[in-house]
């Protein structure tokens, strides 16, 4: 901004359009093509070019640290005043103690950077902002000089403004701050076309606002639902892993009770032919035995 403040006289400035950095989140002006979708101050810009995508900020939580953990905004001010402390607007630890005479100029509020130029351009649109007392005294000291100076006023004007067009309507040569090369007459609605781009602008950064935060949204969701159906996968592997492990288990149970039937099946004829025997053996001597005895009481109580 310094380098357009140096080229632009206020007039002229004020006469361009403004975006919000979606990487700082400050307002800039406009000048030339910018990306849309994403658009960028200069030095974010730079930094985007060469670092690429940023991280949150430890302290002020925008996305424009390209280098390390911290943007540049807040390591220059923590390199200059130390470490932060709790904003009193958006509550963030991004407040730098700049001393008294900073805190004056916002009501004596412990404000951070995005906070602090939110709240002077409210005062601004509210026609509320009150100049220091140091403005006030270098104001009155030079108004002497601007009346000495007033006779060339207009010349000065012209040669203040570097930059010039033509008028579409007329014809005329025209400088960016509204001077025409044949007259200088002030345009009488001068100030509502002011207030109207003020508005336009005004509404131009709630619009980027809002659709930024619907983007964010969006992502959160997409992020939510990926995540869901990952769960939902894993759900179901687990639950087909459990059920083929029960399936298997039963299918192994129901071969162990089959073998331990076999084997009783096979037991009880080796016993029923056993005791056969037994009977025809003591059949011919006329004599039970003991053996034959227990092996018929055992068939008995198989047969049970």
């Amino acid at each position: 901004s310094s380098g357009i403040n140096a080229e632009y006289g206020k007039e002229c400035r004020r006469t361009l359009p403004q975006e919000k950095c979606s990487f700082c989140q400050i307002d800039f002006y406009v000048i030339g093509d910018i990306n849309k979708s994403k658009p960028a101050c200069k030095k974010c810009s730079e930094y985007y070019n060469k670092f690429g995508d940023p991280k949150p900020c430890d302290w002020c939580k925008t996305p424009s640290a390209f280098k390390g953990s911290k943007c540049f905004q807040c390591k220059s001010a923590e390199e200059k005043y130390g470490k932060p402390s709790r904003c009193e607007g958006c509550k963030k630890n991004a407040y730098f103690d700049k001393g008294p005479e900073a805190k004056k100029k916002v009501d004596n509020k412990a404000l951070c950077l995005l906070c602090t130029l939110k709240y002077k351009k409210e005062l601004h649109r509210s026609g509320k902002f009150k100049r220091s007392s140091a403005e006030i005294v270098n104001s009155k000291q030079s108004k002497s000089k601007r009346v000495k100076e007033s006779n060339d006023a207009s010349s000065s004007a012209h040669r203040g403004c570097k930059s010039k067009g033509v008028s579409k309507e007329t014809g005329i040569q025209v400088d960016l701050c509204g001077h025409s090369a044949v007259e200088d007459k002030a345009d009488p609605d001068k100030d509502n076309s002011m207030e109207a781009i003020l508005l336009t602008t005004q509404l131009k950064e709630e619009i980027a606002q809002l659709k930024r935060q619907l983007d964010t949204r969006d992502r959160d969701l997409i992020e939510k639902q990926k995540s869901l159906n990952e769960k939902k996968t894993e759900m179901w592997e687990l639950e087909k892993k459990l059920q083929k492990k029960l399936t298997d288990q039963g299918h192994e149970h129901l071969k162990r009770i089959e073998g331990m039937e076999q084997i009783i099946r096979d037991v009880r004829s080796q016993n029923s032919l056993l005791v056969r025997k037994l009977k025809t053996n003591s059949r011919k001597s006329n004599t039970p035995s003991l053996a034959t005895s227990l092996l018929m009481d055992t068939e008995e109580t198989d047969s049970t």
